[in-house]
């Protein structure tokens, strides 16, 4: 059994870069994922201890999950379903009628978490990543 996803705060920024620089392809520095908490309108969940995280904003009425992540060692446990579920409940309590993310054409896990939370592709963002691969907006009322 795992831990409820809790509210993170700009002390946690080193913790959630951490488990970034460990799972992402893309990782978010520390110093990136401080001036996103900063901003107004943006939320970030974690797993303790370190073991994954959510960052998402708000701004009126649409929302944008930037990233999820879960470490390698704590994957097929379903902490990534909890971020997204908590950090979307979240979002629509803040406010937020829709949301969307860009996710890695290749990334099966994640586009069948998000499919099955009912996000649908809108369209395609060719050669989005830093190594040429696309990424697939997707997009679900809240």
């Amino acid at each position: 059994m795992h831990r409820s996803p809790r509210l993170a705060s700009l002390d946690d920024a080193a913790a959630l870069a951490r488990i970034a620089r460990e799972t992402l392809p893309e990782a978010w520095s520390e110093e990136s994922i401080r001036a996103s908490l900063a901003r107004p309108g943006c939320r970030a969940l974690l797993i303790e201890p370190e073991r994954g995280f959510a960052l998402g904003w708000r701004a009126d009425d649409e929302a944008e999950i930037l990233t999820l992540a879960v470490a390698k060692d704590s994957r097929g446990q379903g902490l990534g379903r909890a971020l997204a579920v908590a950090l979307l409940d979240r979002l629509r309590a803040d406010g937020a009628r829709s949301v969307s993310l860009e996710v890695r054409r290749s990334n099966a896990a994640a586009l069948g978490l998000y499919t099955s939370l009912g996000f649908a592709p809108s369209h395609v963002r060719p050669r989005y990543y830093r190594d040429g691969e696309d990424a697939l907006v997707l997009g679900a009322a809240l």
